[in-house]
């Protein structure tokens, strides 16, 4: 099954589900309608499906983790491994609150200490990560607009393979002149 039929799946499951819920919910009386509200959780804001989508392709952030280890670039390791965790721990059971602030808070600083390092390295490399967040913060919005269906878990998808290439671009063209400056 193709990715994007999947996600749509999930969001027809997810609203499939609460019409079901509700036509039966009428039949039986208010009583149930109450049990069920207790049972949702308000902090959870993806469906299983698209939690599960989104968990399986935070473990591509171990990508730049391992190509940053591989150029040396020990400070962006432990920062890439910081990302790495906070998205596991987050994207495993998401729900608003302390896990999904520390894992935003984890990529500005990640981002900003990619900024930095390009801002060192040279203007083409500044370039790709300035191009690469301007995708970002695009794409962001845009699942945003969405509000938590699949085209957002498609967009936030998207969001973590720029995030990827470009660091990934930013860690070549780094070693590239490492190599031409010894």
């Amino acid at each position: 099954m193709k990715l994007c039929d999947r996600l749509v799946q999930c969001t027809n499951r997810r609203y499939g589900c609460k019409a079901e819920e509700t036509s039966s919910e009428s039949e039986d009386g208010s009583d149930s309608s109450s049990a069920v509200e207790e049972t949702t959780n308000p902090c959870k804001y993806v469906t299983y499906e698209c939690q599960h989508i989104l968990f399986l392709s935070s473990f591509q952030l171990s990508i730049t983790l391992v190509f940053s280890l591989y150029c040396q670039f020990y400070h962006l390791a432990i920062l890439n491994l910081g990302l790495f965790l906070t998205s596991i721990i987050h994207w495993r059971k998401p729900e608003l609150g302390l896990r999904r602030t520390v894992d935003m808070l984890m990529t500005l600083m990640n981002f900003l200490m990619h900024v930095f390092h390009s801002l060192n390295v040279n203007s083409m490399s500044f370039f790709i990560c300035i191009c690469g967040a301007i995708l970002v913060f695009f794409l962001y919005y845009s699942g945003k607009k969405f509000s938590y269906n699949s085209y957002s878990t498609l967009c936030h998808l998207l969001i973590h393979t720029t995030g990827n290439m470009s660091a990934l671009a930013i860690y070549y063209i780094s070693k590239s002149k490492l190599i031409d400056h010894s």
